[in-house]
């Protein structure tokens, strides 16, 4: 077997699923390309000269079958993967299946859930080591070790060996990523494999800052809460990447909060336009780090939609969960979006035990009263990691492996259920939102068109239907 091979694999699963670090859920109308692992990828090819290949089985819908037979093909000496939240089982029996069939193959393993219960997930997935955190100088260290065949001066991995359970410390976060070599844009298949609801295709994405210092206690981070960004140079040469390889009209900046330095955002809305990248974008912001300089270069420079984690237009919710946001600041942010011209989505959920029906009817209010162009309604879930999870572990039934994460009372869900149908025929069905956004219609007819018949097929008919578009994990 050549030494010299490796795979950075998106594994197989039954249903369309997007994996992030932070988070992972079902998409049946949208799919990101797997940044980190292509960022991983970049490490291996750039810094150790390995030869180096993506399989993406989510967007390739590849079985496990088929993925096993490419391996085979292939021949790798290591692979590189990630595994899910809700998908975690899946991920695991995926995993136990390639080990047993490459034992020879060093697996390793990043994501959340990893890093969080390690134990549990080396023993169910048979993988060899687990990367703890912020992924790409842990590996860049491992290789090295691996290497070496000492693999004991390596922070932040686990593995077991002799049946004991090894932990070697923490790797600590990348300051500058800057350092690191860009993602393998080039091992990304070549088509519209990628793309976001009403957003031009082929179809981009690209992460200027990790971390994020606010302290919603609900939330995932990527990695932290210290912020690490890349320069306005460097986000320009990953744009022009992007047009050069896969030709993109749009690209989406998966930030948790991409607008948090005004200065640089600013500066980098300049450079698009200095650059001529003719590209529509969209990022994930907050309504407190808006006005109207800001948002005015943003549309200049093709900003199309911000999309917005709002969790509820109830100011005693928004307490409850740290996320240190004004209501009526909020909705004059979103307003504000609206008239310079720019998309506004915000992700809203329920579910918390405190949560009442005064908090809804406020939040179907305030949403209404934002003008959104479009608007989710999610349920609550309290993942491990998170201030939020450790309040209301008690009320939750959570279990690694297999994995369960729910309410112990089921009438959360019978409640949820009854307030999204509420929700949504509140928010859509009004003659103001269809005269609101007939510019977004004509644009995107045909898209509309499909979001619109699928949205009636919830509302009237089949309420177990994942809404295309529409479907959140919290507000990432």
């Amino acid at each position: 077997m050549n030494n010299n091979k490796l795979l950075v694999l998106n594994l197989p699963a039954a249903e369309q699923i997007t994996r992030r670090y932070m988070c992972s859920y079902v998409s049946p109308e949208s799919l990101m390309p797997p940044l980190e692992l292509i960022s991983c990828a970049a490490i291996a090819r750039s810094w150790h000269k390995m030869d180096t290949q993506l399989i993406d089985a989510i967007a390739q819908k590849k079985t496990l079958t088929e993925t096993i037979n490419d391996i085979r093909i292939f021949k790798p000496k290591f692979i590189v993967t990630l595994s899910g939240f809700e998908c975690f089982d899946e991920d695991m029996d995926t995993l136990k299946a390639i080990k047993n069939e490459f034992p020879e193959i060093v697996v390793v393993l990043f994501g959340h859930y990893a890093t969080h219960f390690a134990e549990s997930t080396l023993k169910q997935s048979n993988v060899d080591f687990i990367i703890l955190g912020e992924p790409e100088m842990v590996l860049h260290d491992l290789l090295s070790g691996i290497q070496k065949q000492d693999t004991t001066e390596v922070n932040g991995i686990a593995y077991i060996k002799d049946t004991k359970l090894l932990i070697q410390g923490a790797s600590g976060r990348i300051k500058d990523p800057n350092q690191l070599p860009p993602p393998a844009y080039d091992l990304l298949p070549v088509g519209s494999f990628y793309y976001e609801p009403l957003l031009a295709r082929p179809y981009g994405m690209i992460q200027t800052m990790r971390g994020c210092p606010y302290q919603c206690n609900y939330c995932v981070k990527s990695y932290g809460s210290k912020l690490s960004q890349l320069s306005v140079d460097r986000i320009i040469d990953e744009m022009k990447t992007w047009k050069m390889l896969h030709g993109v009209k749009s690209i989406r900046f998966i930030d948790d909060t991409f607008t948090i330095n005004k200065r640089r955002t600013i500066e980098l809305c300049k450079a698009i336009i200095d650059n001529q990248m003719d590209v529509e974008w969209a990022c994930l912001s907050r309504t407190d780090n808006l006005d109207e300089e800001l948002l005015t270069w943003m549309k200049k420079s093709g900003c199309k939609r911000i999309y917005f984690g709002m969790e509820s237009g109830s100011q005693r919710m928004l307490n409850i969960y740290k996320k240190n946001v004004n209501t009526a600041e909020a909705l004059q942010s979103l307003l504000l979006c609206r008239k310079v011209g720019i998309e506004t989505a915000a992700f809203f959920m329920a579910g918390h035990p405190e949560e009442t029906e005064s908090d809804f009817l406020e939040t179907l209010a305030f949403a209404k009263a934002a003008q959104l162009s479009f608007a989710s309604f999610n349920p609550l879930t309290p993942y491990p990691g998170t201030a939020l999870f450790e309040e209301v572990k008690e009320l939750i039934h959570f279990n690694i492996y297999p994995y369960t994460n729910e309410w112990k009372d089921k009438s959360v869900y019978v409640k949820f259920d009854k307030d999204k149908l509420r929700f949504y025929k509140g928010f859509y069905l009004r003659p103001s939102f269809f005269l609101g956004n007939i510019k977004s219609f004509i644009n995107n007819f045909g898209q509309l068109c499909r979001f619109g018949i699928d949205m009636l097929r919830y509302l009237f008919w089949d309420k177990q239907f994942v809404i295309s578009g529409l479907k959140g994990a919290n507000d990432k």
